[in-house]
């Protein structure tokens, strides 16, 4: 009788080609880890099988995750066709996968909490109810999933970096760097521990610390593809707390400048930091060409609600508001057919901000952004990269003069960390002044 196939993880598999799981395991440790190659291992693990069906659902999620939407869908139908020859857990692993493919990442949800609960070893299954959570602000569930899952793998490197950061999204920043270099102790090419550690520096203020310590951690992932310019876009954050304004527009050029601009990410960490940079008062019209040109790439094919308002930061920035306007009306239109609420009540409001900002009607971008400040979290990523919609609030209120919003926001962006970094405690001071020369002025 011929052995059962499992995966690194111990999960039997439905296959009897032992370089088709090899080629599968390579190919779920690429997508843990962020690697260059990951649709290249799965390619491979099917043509030593064609028939591996949780190799070609895998091959599907990673066409989805890399932009080839419609050859994702297909090649996860195909799998989805196999799933009455699979074993329950498989079948189950392939539905929930298709559900988030079909773009019901809500419905997939309690099929992956339930798989995962009896398989807790489907790392694959776990990194994508993890960035579902993400995507939407949901830093708890994030954080109680990897809880949930380090009894049955406490030694795991992959689950430990994705347990740290979502301690640190959690602000347990004591608990996550250590767990976070633990991983990288046991694989120093651990991008999302990387990933961790960069994260709980810059939110503790540690931003010097951070500057040392994130190059030499980068430089070992040498397997990663658009994920280093992420990891050096965080490198960057921390340049520009510190007020280097030089060194980022240097790093800004080198990463991103001349560099075609092809997936999601690379256009919303080059957006996000060149924003900063206008907001710092320190604007190249010569960005907003490039980035511009590449957002208009993304009108045809929206995809989350993040990358949708970094499109449109892109297109209104470069003053290209046929495109901009194009776009506004699209996210007005599927906002009243959406069944979730985030997109007509949240983005639409901070879009239409957006382009108030960018044309210098800050009153109005203000006004338009603040009553939507406390739910900004739903649009997802990160507090670090949700930061640049909070900053931009509060400096279209300080430009448009509005002393008491103004003061509350600035007194609030100081408060939230220890280092908050140059610029803001630069305008707290130009603001103390006018205060005090206004109330001079008033005396009789």
């Amino acid at each position: 009788m011929t052995a059962v196939l499992q995966d690194a993880y111990g999960l039997p598999l439905s296959t009897t080609s032992r370089a088709a799981v090899d080629a599968y395991d390579r190919g779920v440790r690429s997508l843990l880890g962020f690697g260059a190659d990951i649709l290249e291992n799965f390619q491979a693990a099917l043509e030593a099988d064609p028939d591996f069906a949780l190799a070609r659902a895998a091959l599907g999620i990673s066409l989805y995750l890399a932009e080839k939407i419609p050859e994702g869908r297909a090649e996860m139908d195909r799998a989805a066709a196999a799933v009455a020859t699979l074993s329950p857990r498989e079948k189950r692993h392939v539905e929930a996968l298709a559900l988030w493919v079909a773009g019901r990442g809500n419905d997939a949800i309690p099929v992956m909490l339930e798989h995962l609960a009896e398989h807790p070893g489907d790392a694959l299954l776990m990194q994508r109810l993890y960035f579902i959570y993400f995507w939407q602000g949901r830093s708890p569930e994030m954080l109680a999933l990897t809880t949930s899952l380090l009894p049955a793998l406490p030694a795991d490197g992959y689950l430990l970096g994705y347990h740290a950061f979502a301690l640190e999204e959690n602000r347990f920043y004591a608990e996550a760097l250590p767990l976070a270099e633990r991983a990288l102790a046991l694989n120093p090419k651990d991008a999302w521990a990387v990933h961790a550690v960069a994260h709980v520096l810059y939110e503790r203020g540690e931003n010097e610390r951070g500057v040392e310590a994130l190059p030499p951690r980068i430089h070992p992932c040498d397997h990663l593809g658009y994920f280093r310019n992420h990891l050096l876009w965080h490198l960057a954050l921390m340049h520009l707390a510190e007020g280097r304004y030089d060194r980022v527009g240097k790093l800004f050029d080198s990463v991103f400048g001349s560099a075609p601009i092809t997936v999601g990410s690379d256009l919303q960490d080059s957006v996000a930091l060149a924003w900063r940079l206008d907001l710092y008062g320190r604007p190249d019209p010569a960005r907003w060409k490039h980035l511009g040109a590449a957002a208009r790439g993304w009108l045809e094919m929206p995809l989350l609600l993040f990358h949708d308002l970094h499109v449109g930061m892109a297109l209104s920035a470069a003053g290209d508001w046929g495109a901009a306007e194009t776009q506004l009306e699209r996210l007005r239109e599927r906002g009243k057919k959406s069944r979730h609420r985030t997109l007509p009540e949240v983005v639409v409001p901070m879009m239409e901000g957006i382009h108030a900002f960018a044309r210098g009607e800050y009153a109005d971008a203000a006004a338009r952004l603040a009553p939507v400040e406390d739910r900004i979290v739903e649009v997802g990523g990160s507090h670090a990269q949700r930061e640049v919609f909070h900053d931009t609030l509060l400096e279209a209120a300080l430009r448009a003069g509005e002393l008491e919003r103004a003061t509350a926001l600035l007194e609030r962006r100081l408060a939230k960390r220890p280092n908050p970094g140059r610029y803001w405690v630069e305008r707290r001071g130009v603001e103390r002044r006018g205060v005090e020369k206004r109330g001079t002025e008033r005396r009789p």
